[in-house]
């Protein structure tokens, strides 16, 4: 008994000197205590890991993985000693065991660290191929879902979109439905054009699931995130499949672009329009997204073989627009969105804790992004009219980011200290947090001046809470008469409306009451399966032949100066920056647009006969330090190659010309090879040494084009 009780003595003794070396710092002390201590106890798992710590802080890297793998081995889920087993294996050379240690951390613990170090030992082999798949696949391009995702931990409008048809897509086993990005996160592997990433549907359905929860973990969310894109598989569209670009076709990862090669391979492409506001009502949206969106919708309408529109409004003014720009019709049809959120109203939830001072006081919600086109500034003045006048106004509680323009709502928001205490801020609240706090508002407002749809306002009634909203655009088809509706413009024509609504209570309960009675919600089923039946339709029809290309003698630009504003009816006939086929492109600058590598290649379409010999002329643009280099330029459909050109030689814009041959697809086809040394920015991600400012051809016979071209390019150069 005595000896038991002295070797249990120690046990806690040798421990908490280990424990006392570590803290001093004294690791080859700690070694020799926990050694003793493990010794008597060697089931301790902690104290495992501890003398790993002390072994790897001497520098004992084998002793160190040697103690971590046995508190591995003594708990394979704790995610604390299968990173450090990780980061020593990894600085032992030993990379498959590393990779096998933090894929079992990630597993009990998602996060985006682990994925990042995943990645980094993954071997890709098993992506060499691509899958290829035809008529009857449908592809839907999610690239600015996950895109999102990564920067923000829960969805917005468009995001919350493309949930929900996901969700139905996926579950519909009728239907052959693929999900594909353009760019699988930290992979450096460049796909050929006409190929994406398909990641894994069950995968994507989770991804969707947890960031509609309660509880979302954001680093959880973008570990989940980052291995749906490293389980990705290489895929090329083939002839008779369809292409659908779900959510934001205009950035966030998405470009037209990405799906011209597609398209010319015979592939259908549709897409989903949300809104056309950008072009329509220009005034409400940041400069570089008016450009950038500006373009897109042009390319859009240059490539789609079908067009999806959420509202009847919506369609009215892409075809409006279309028929101003002098386009092609294009076939059109609308899937209406539904009215709530991708959860169930019948979540139980708890109270977000940003909106504490508000519970149990009665409040009025207006929950969207705040920006300038939303008119928070119309409610924040009726409520200041109305408390001039003694009406005994709720609380009011605005739920979303801050967006552009929003200038004059600070103002008077501080300077009134947020109407004395009224006025409450919340963003980033969950599914399960808004659906709380449409439950027990007293109405909701929805004041904005123009939408593609109106969502807040469906969200309102499939709460059963009545609501105040603007009586423009695509608004009235999401509320029909069950909203009270305001002129947007008039705070005079509100004033009464909201009036009515705050002080008389029985008229609200009349309100809800109707909504109980008569409001059907429409369902994200009803939505997926209305959008698949649609698209599905359409893939019975042709697919208009994309006819874009360069004209003889005509300087192709790829300067965007940000901020400057599109002449739509000049670019929807011109759209420049599908003209150039390169999966090896950066976003364009004021200068041209910069290329990935020392290698890259690129195609543009001409309208000259297949086998025809041309004189083509390019405008380059050289990388800070990379003067010294040489470059080369090899003709791809010739096999022919120019002699070699000194960077520095070519820096101040002169144009290089040199013989190209015209390919069967009627395609000018050049790689370009840079050879020598080069510095990269530190403040620059991207791998850029060569970037493309100009580009024109002619026959070499037509003297008078060549020249004309030439003053072309000097006049654009001259510009940029």
């Amino acid at each position: 008994m005595l000896s038991k009780l002295l070797d249990g003595k120690r046990k806690v003794s040798d421990r908490r000197k280990g424990n006392q070396c570590r803290d001093a710092r004294d690791w080859a002390g700690a070694v020799n205590a926990y050694t003793r201590h493990l010794a008597f106890n060697n089931a301790d798992q902690p104290i495992w890991v501890q003398l790993g710590h002390a072994w790897k802080e001497q520098g004992q890297l084998e002793e160190a993985a040697e103690a971590y793998q046995t508190a591995v081995d003594l708990d394979i889920n704790d995610v604390d000693a299968n990173t450090h087993l990780a980061d020593i294996l990894r600085r032992l050379d030993r990379g498959e065991e590393a990779l096998a240690a933090y894929e079992r951390a990630n597993r009990a613990a998602p996060n985006a660290e682990a994925m990042r170090n995943i990645r980094l030992l993954r071997n890709d082999a098993k992506v060499t191929v691509a899958t290829g798949l035809g008529e009857g696949t449908t592809f839907f391009a999610i690239q600015d879902l996950f895109g999102y995702l990564k920067a923000h931990v829960t969805m917005s409008g468009i995001q919350r979109v493309q949930a929900g048809i996901a969700i139905h897509a996926i579950k519909d086993a009728d239907v052959d439905v693929r999900f594909i990005l353009t760019d699988a996160g930290d992979r450096t592997q460049v796909l050929p054009a006409g190929e994406f990433w398909m990641v894994d549907n069950a995968l994507v359905m989770g991804i969707i699931d947890y960031a509609s929860g309660k509880h979302v973990d954001h680093d959880a969310l973008r570990a989940m995130v980052m291995a749906c894109e490293d389980g990705a598989e290489r895929v090329q569209p083939l002839q008779g499949s369809t292409i659908v670009l779900l959510g934001a076709f205009w950035g966030l990862g998405n470009s037209i672009r990405d799906f011209v090669h597609s398209k010319r391979a015979g592939v259908r492409v549709g897409a989903y329009v949300y809104d056309i506001i950008p072009v329509t009502h220009p005034e409400f949206c940041d400069e570089a997204l008016v450009t950038d969106f500006s373009m897109a919708i042009c390319e859009l309408c240059a490539t789609a073989d079908f067009i999806l529109t959420i509202s009847d409004a919506t369609q009215t003014a892409l075809k409006d627009f279309i028929t101003e720009s002098g386009g092609r019709p294009i076939p059109m049809t609308t899937v209406p969105l539904a009215h709530h959120l991708t959860r169930e109203v019948d979540e139980v939830v708890e109270w977000p804790q940003q909106l504490r001072r508000v519970k149990g006081k009665r409040y009025a919600a207006y929950i969207s992004t705040i920006e300038g086109r939303k008119n928070h500034l119309y409610v924040v003045n009726v409520w200041r009219r109305l408390i001039a006048q003694g009406v005994d106004v709720p609380d009011l509680v605005f739920v979303g980011r801050h967006g552009w323009k929003i200038g004059a709502l600070t103002d008077v928001l501080a300077a009134t200290n947020n109407l004395d205490g009224r006025l409450h801020i919340a963003h980033n609240l969950s599914d399960g947090e808004l659906n709380a706090v449409y439950a027990n508002c007293d109405f909701s407002v929805f004041t904005s001046f123009v939408e593609g749809w109106g969502l807040p306002v469906g969200e309102s009634l499939f709460h059963g809470r009545p609501c105040i909203a603007s009586d423009t655009s695509s608004i009235p088809e999401v509320g029909g008469d069950l909203v009270d509706y305001v002129d947007p413009f008039s705070i005079t024509q509100g004033m009464e409306v909201f009036r009515r609504m705050i002080t008389d209570k029985a008229y609200r309960d009349t309100r809800a009451q109707a909504i109980r009675d008569r409001f059907v919600p429409r369902t994200w089923k009803d939505v997926g399966a209305d959008f698949l039946e649609k698209v599905k339709a359409y893939q019975d029809t042709d697919i208009a032949p994309f006819e874009g290309n360069l004209k003889e003698g005509r300087a192709l630009s790829f300067k965007i100066t940000p901020g400057h504003r599109i002449n739509t009816k000049v670019y929807f006939k011109n759209p420049k920056r599908i003209l150039i086929d390169s999966v090896f492109l950066y976003g364009a600058e004021n200068h041209g647009v910069w290329m990935k590598g020392p290698q890259p290649t690129f195609s543009i379409p001409t309208e000259m006969a297949p086998g025809t010999s041309v004189l083509a002329y390019i405008q380059f643009s050289v990388a800070p330090g990379a003067s010294d280099c040489m470059m080369t330029l090899f003709d791809q459909v010739a096999n022919e190659e120019t002699d070699a050109i000194r960077l520095f030689d070519i820096s101040h814009g002169q144009p290089v010309r040199f013989m190209a041959k015209v390919g069967e697809d009627s395609a000018i086809r050049i790689r370009i090879d840079v050879t020598g040394s080069y510095p990269r920015s530190a403040n620059d991600a991207r791998n850029f040494v060569i970037g493309l400012r100009t580009f024109g051809y002619a026959d070499p016979e037509n003297m008078r084009g060549r020249q004309e071209l030439l003053e072309a390019m000097s006049l654009v150069d001259r510009a940029s």
